[in-house]
């Protein structure tokens, strides 16, 4: 680590939301004269992440440090970095952690799942995903990634559902330093990245910057990534006020890997990387199936400390998206893209196969906000001042959606654009929250928010016509907290929030005023106890969340003739989760999490497409379990340091071993067996090597084999029941099954890779 002098451990704690004690400026002077004066007070500052969860805050959280990231990456995405989180899945397309990859919190999938970077919304404003493709390498910029399980703070973006994951990426080196970073590994994957810091200069000024570039083959067939990204920050400080800025830009051209495997397939060794995307090009697969996007995010954080107690931040925020994704599309009808059929020999030509572009063009932009106070006076009654806290956010997103044929088999216009339409989407919120410090170790948090969403989109009236619509909502989420030090070892909380959210773009744009969804409402209970020794720490906490209006695929179409989701009356989730770590012997560590838990939906009507009718359908369940909601998730880890680093040591040489166990998943909200993600357990060895000064200030590496034990798993799929009587799919579709009494369905797998061997080489100068 780099030596810190005062002037530079300030700018440090200014910047990334920590205190540092320094006296109450009487006049002007510098900020290390300052620091020589006195120790008598604290300089308080809004942290960048103003919906951040601290110690006392009764919301189950799990913070994971640079130093953790960097001991477990080497090319992955987000997701399998928080592999570690309770309740959490990770999986992957291509089945690397590389490329499209998403997670699923307590069953919520990742567009129920709140992502902020500094505080900022991640989340694509209309469907509510997050896509880490767009950005590659961002966990090298990340001083720590904070993860809230449930409804969580009030926090800018769309309501959090399964959790919030909060990306700080606010860390100042106050020392220059430069930092290599190279990957080798299976599947012809590499990582390569560059990243320098200027030190502070003139006690004022620090300037960093990133380049990367990643690229894999894949484990699914073609299922390749060429990724590269930078980041560029800069800062300004001063004894009362910082100034901080970033770039960030990431472009990616992936290879499709979205429609996952037959289930047969799974079972043949040969076929279990089979990739259908550009196969319906006849011969050789279409060599450009890809995804090609980029996205360039620019954030400026203004801090200032007012005062009395009293501290502000202000946070602007722009994010420029565009890029598309190109298909191979066999005997498509010419009218469906608004062209007239050929007729080279007198006879008009019907079908054709072509080449399409999907295109995405996107802005988004607005301003955060977070105004804290702290009374220099402490309210009788009180164990100390209250905190108190004013914050907020205006956002825009607009959004252009539109296809072009680039080819088909007879000539074309040029650029001939066969749909075009825009939307518009604004959301504003306002949150208070106070922080009560009562006596005897308790203290109390009420969190109210008000939100208010205004969309506006092309979509159908109740005609059937295609129309400019707008919708407004409104949401209140309230959440209500205690956190009581029971003892300096023991700790107990208690926790409950209300959050609602609204549908996505398709549920707009696919629907008519009469058939749309509700939004979602969710009621969320946590309570915990915790304790903490110098050789044993764990948690436990038990939560009950309870939806109304869920929304869900039913397989029901509706009055446009879409399948579109649907809104589930009352379901819900209720479980434990358990984190420990126990050092039972000096170099040897064992960290751990659990859950347990049931999830279930207390009545589903699965609607089926019966093909020989052209009707649909229903079917009454009771009591199913929830979708991708598995009833056991474990994860158990071994470290053993072999060569600790003391201070006369050059040397750092730790082993660690780590198992996960995921129980079974339905594809759907019916618990049909014949639909299921089987349980699966994975292992994985790790290598970690550091020797200071030998090139550079450090040279590090991290050798993992990933799934050490090879086992053949799938983490994620999809699926479409239908009835036939007179038409067996099976021949034509590998996809189609057949469960009994007229019963077919069809479902994609997603496999994911076999043991593989990552090793990463660091060189910090």
């Amino acid at each position: 680590m780099f030596s810190f002098s005062n002037s530079r451990l300030l700018v440090a704690c200014v910047l990334t939301g920590l205190s540092y004690p320094i006296p109450m400026f009487a006049q002007k002077a510098s900020v290390a004269d300052t620091l020589k004066e006195s120790e008598a007070t604290t300089l308080k500052v809004v942290v960048i992440q103003a919906t951040r969860a601290g110690k006392k805050t009764p919301v189950p959280h799990t913070n994971v440090s640079d130093e953790q990231l960097q001991r477990i990456y080497h090319a992955q995405d987000v997701p399998f970095l928080l592999t570690s989180i309770p309740s959490l899945v990770e999986t992957s397309d291509a089945g690397t952690g590389i490329g499209y990859t998403s997670m699923r919190i307590r069953g919520s999938d990742q567009t129920r799942i709140n992502v902020t970077i500094n505080g900022i919304p991640l989340n694509d404003a209309e469907s509510q995903n997050v896509f880490w493709v767009d950005l590659p390498d961002l966990a090298s910029s990340a001083a720590e990634i904070q993860v809230q399980r449930g409804v969580g703070l009030s926090t800018n973006g769309a309501g959090a559902f399964g959790a919030t994951v909060n990306l700080d990426l606010s860390r100042v080196q106050p020392e220059p330093f430069a930092r290599i970073t190279n990957t080798f590994g299976s599947f012809n994957t590499r990582r390569h990245s560059i990243y320098i810091g200027s030190g502070l200069l003139g006690e004022r000024l620090v300037f960093t910057g990133r380049l990367s570039q990643i690229t894999s083959d894949g484990y699914v067939d073609r299922a390749t990534a060429r990724m590269r990204s930078y980041h560029l920050m800069g800062t300004y400080v001063d004894e009362r006020q910082s100034v901080q800025m970033h770039v960030l830009s990431g472009h990616e051209r992936t290879y499709q890997a979205w429609y996952g495997l037959p289930a047969q397939f799974l079972e043949v060794d040969s076929l279990r990387t089979y990739n259908v995307a550009g196969t319906e090009r006849p011969g050789e697969p279409y060599p450009d199936e890809v995804d090609d996007y980029t996205q360039r995010h620019y954030l400026l954080h203004y801090k200032r400390r007012m005062g009395i107690g009293l501290d502000l931040q202000l946070n602007g925020h722009y994010t420029r998206g565009f890029g598309f994704y190109e298909q191979y599309k066999a005997a498509q009808v010419y009218r469906d893209y608004g062209l007239e059929p050929p007729a080279p020999s007198g006879m008009p030509i019907e079908r054709t196969d072509l080449v399409r572009r999907r295109w995405l063009d996107n802005h988004f932009y607005g301003t955060t906000f977070a105004l804290r106070w702290e009374p220099p006076i402490n309210p009788p009654g009180l164990h100390a001042p209250p905190v108190l806290m004013l914050g907020g956010g205006w956002n825009r997103y607009l959004g252009r959606h539109f296809g072009e044929v680039i080819w088909a088999q007879y000539d074309i216009p040029k650029g001939h654009l066969y749909y075009d339409n825009d939307a518009d989407k604004r959301d504003f919120n306002l949150y208070g929250r106070i922080d009560l410090f009562l006596r005897r170790g308790l203290s109390t948090l009420l969190d109210l928010q008000y939100r208010t969403v205004r969309y506006t989109f092309l979509g159908f009236d109740q005609n059937g016509n295609n129309v400019t619509q707008a919708v407004r909502l409104n949401f209140f989420n309230p959440k209500l907290g205690l956190h009581w030090q029971i003892q300096p070892q023991w700790t107990a909380y208690a926790f409950f929030g209300i959050g609602n959210r609204e549908p996505n773009r398709d549920d707009y744009t696919q629907s008519t005023p009469a058939s749309r969804p509700r939004p979602e409402r969710l009621y969320d209970w946590e309570g915990g106890l915790k304790y903490r020794s110098t050789a044993f720490e764990w948690t436990v906490n038990a939560f009950y969340m309870y939806y109304r209006d869920q929304l869900a695929l039913d397989g029901r179409i509706n009055d446009v003739g879409a399948y579109i989701r649907t809104n589930i009356p009352q379901s819900y989730r209720l479980g434990l989760e358990l984190e420990g770590m126990w050092t039972p012997w000096r170099r040897i560590s064992l960290i751990g999490a659990a859950t347990v838990s049931q999830n279930k939906v207390r009545k589903f009507v699965e609607y089926r497409d019966n093909w020989d009718t052209g009707e649909q359908e229903a079917v009454v369940f009771h009591r199913t379990d929830l979708a991708f909601s598995p009833p056991v998730i474990a994860r158990l880890e071994a470290r053993w340091d072999v060569l600790p680093l003391p201070v006369q040591k050059r040397h750092a040489l730790s082993v660690a071993i780590a198992g996960k166990y995921v129980g079974r998943q339905f594809l759907d909200n019916t618990s049909n067996t014949n639909t299921v993600l089987p349980s699966y357990f994975f292992a994985d060895l790790r290598l970690n090597y550091n020797l200071e000064a030998f090139v550079g200030r450090r040279l590090g590496l991290v050798v993992t084999v990933n799934n050490v034990l090879d086992a053949q798993f799938a983490a994620n799929g999809w699926v479409y029941r239908y009835i036939s009587n007179s038409y067996d799919a099976r021949p034509d579709n590998p996809y189609t099954r057949y469960e009994g009494n007229g019963v077919y369905h069809q479902a994609g797998f997603f496999p994911q890779a076999g043991r593989n061997v990552m090793a990463t080489l660091i060189v910090d100068f």
